[in-house]
This record gives C-alpha cells, sequence and structure tokens, in this order.
C-alpha cells in the first residue's frame, strides 16, 4: 500500500507535463500491486504537413500495476528522457520530455488477451541554433487497441492506434502551426515477459515508419 501511494504522489505531481513511446501488449509486464521499472529507446520518423522529421528519443519508465487478483492487469506509469529533432532547417540537440499512460486488458484467456492504451507526452522547446528555426509546445496523444497472442514467456501483438501530434514552428518572422499527417495507423511488436524482467521490440506506422525497444524490471 505504502508503495502505491509514493507511487500515485509521484504521478499526479508530474503529469501536468505530460510525445508518445512504446504502446505495448494489452498485458502489462507488472502484476496487481507491483512497481515497474525500466528503460527505452524509440527512433521516431513521422511527417508534418509534409516536413520529414526524425527523433531519437531515451527515456525510464516507471509504473504501477493496477488491478484485482485473477482479472485483467492494468499499469498506470510515467515516462521522462530526452529526444532530438532532425528536419529541414532544423537540427535540435536532445531536450526533455515527459509522458503519462494509463494501460489495460479487457480480456484475458491462456492465449489470448485485447486492451487499450491511453498515452500522451510533452516535448520541451528544440531550438536549432543556426538557423533560428524553433519547434515549441509539442505534444501527442494516443489511443491504442493492441490484440496480443502469448505461450509462456512470449507476446506477440498488434494493433490500430489513433492519435493527434501538434506543434508551434517559429524562425523569428512568425509562428505556423504543424500538425503530423493522418491520425490513424498501426503497430505490433514482441515481448519476452519473464518472472520479475520483460524485454521487448516494437514497430509502429503512422505517417512514416518508427521503431524501437524496452526492457523493465517488476518487483
Amino acid at each position: 500500500m505504502k508503495r502505491l501511494v509514493l507511487f500515485v504522489v509521484f504521478f499526479v505531481a508530474s503529469a501536468s507535463v505530460a510525445f508518445a513511446t512504446q504502446i505495448g501488449p494489452a498485458m502489462p509486464a507488472a502484476d496487481h500491486g507491483q512497481v515497474s521499472v525500466g528503460a527505452g529507446y524509440l527512433n521516431h520518423q513521422a511527417e508534418w504537413d509534409d516536413v520529414e522529421i526524425e527523433q531519437n528519443r531515451i527515456y525510464v519508465h516507471l509504473g504501477y500495476g493496477l488491478g484485482m487478483e485473477d482479472e485483467p492487469r492494468g499499469e498506470v506509469y510515467l515516462r521522462g528522457g530526452a529526444a532530438d529533432l532532425e528536419a529541414e532547417d532544423l537540427d535540435g540537440d536532445y531536450e526533455p520530455f515527459f509522458i503519462g499512460g494509463v494501460k489495460g486488458a479487457f480480456y484475458e484467456t491462456d492465449v489470448f488477451a485485447w486492451g487499450i492504451v491511453l498515452q500522451g507526452g510533452y516535448f520541451f522547446d528544440v531550438e536549432d541554433e543556426d538557423t533560428g528555426v524553433e519547434i515549441q509546445d509539442a505534444y501527442e496523444l494516443e489511443v491504442a487497441l493492441p490484440f496480443e497472442l502469448h505461450h509462456g514467456a512470449l507476446q506477440v501483438y498488434a494493433g490500430p492506434v489513433g492519435f493527434i501530434a501538434k506543434g508551434d514552428a517559429e524562425d523569428g518572422t512568425g509562428t505556423t502551426e504543424l500538425e503530423e499527417d493522418n491520425n490513424v495507423g498501426g503497430f505490433g511488436g514482441i515481448v519476452l515477459d519473464f518472472d520479475g524482467f520483460s524485454i521487448g521490440a516494437e514497430a509502429q506506422y503512422k505517417s512514416d515508419f518508427s521503431a524501437g525497444g524496452m526492457v523493465s524490471f517488476q518487483f
């Protein structure tokens, strides 16, 4: 109970600055009442109003398992790290970002599960000092429906994702609002979920292709 109280306090205090990362399978690695701590990386590529961008996102993960025993699992989590940003006329250094999310399985059997993932993220402003171009107030919201097959430690999953991603571009002469092309995409991945440890890789396609991985420990 003490771990839950501490986690909720940390989550509420940090959620005011919540771009997304791995979506993951329907069933989280954290069991009921467990804490999950990990790290991940995502190479994110996208098109914002026909402008191609690329990011390297490196982050740490902190989650807490929700639900009741013998029921489908859920998790609430925070992720924080740093990301760069490359685009036409923009080569930005690494700046902080934060993500908040919740996920859970609606239905779970010995071989199949499906559920929902809700997550949102916020990026600190990034600027190219040579050109003076700056991306401000960038954020992303995602709703995903993962369908999962599992056997032993192996989880294989895929599903659709709806999203919105926006930000402002400032070049010294004015501000232009940018939005990622498309609002629907897909994702899929594989996870090895051992007792107290999990490792996984995932690919996403929204307006462009992204891929990454994450490792985590549960206790």
